[in-house]
């Protein structure tokens, strides 16, 4: 008995080819198209395990001889992400009055849910958001903390930069890029 003859298989319901159905006879292209498919999807699982999509945080550093300036955040963000930015500041001269000018990519379409502490006074350009804080003696450490959730309709890349002011001389920048995706 030939396996393959369905005239001499009657155990196989009506309509079922053997070349085709278990065989796929006919069908090669199909079976490849969705092999490529597969591997596509797990070439994208795995870029997602190596951070290549964002979450993981790069710290970028400037000194300058009053203060230095420590930025720890995502450079990489998916859409609905929800993350947390850093800026650490170390006076070494006394600073009377320090001010954090962050770019207005950490902000746009980005939702800020919480700056802690809050900054004694707030204010912008057209290109950063300015936030002042009470003097800051030498040797004294600040660490702002920036809680954000970025948008999934921000897409691209943004200048996100740092500068660390005390009144209007510039201390130190960071020069920092965030990639968002969707």
């Amino acid at each position: 008995m030939n396996p393959t003859d369905q005239s001499q298989t009657p155990d196989l319901p009506q309509g079922i080819a053997l070349e085709r159905h278990r065989d796929f006879q006919g069908r090669e292209l199909g079976q490849w198209i969705r092999r490529v498919v597969l591997t596509l999807l797990l070439v994208f699982l795995v870029a997602a395990l190596l951070n290549v999509f964002g979450q993981g945080t790069t710290t970028s550093s400037a000194e300058g001889a009053a203060a230095s300036l420590t930025v720890t955040a995502p450079t990489r963000l998916r859409g609905g992400l929800l993350y947390q930015a850093r800026f650490r500041i170390h006076a070494n001269q006394s600073l009377r009055a320090p001010v954090l000018a962050l770019d207005r990519g950490w902000f746009d379409e980005t939702t800020v849910n919480a700056i802690e502490p809050e900054a004694a006074g707030t204010t912008s350009d057209d290109h950063t958001i300015k936030l002042r804080y009470p003097p800051l003696a030498a040797g004294r450490t600040l660490i702002v903390y920036i809680a954000m959730q970025a948008n999934p309709t921000n897409v691209g890349s943004h200048t996100a930069g740092v500068s660390l002011y005390d009144g209007a001389r510039l201390i130190a920048s960071v020069d920092r890029t965030q990639i968002n995706f969707p």
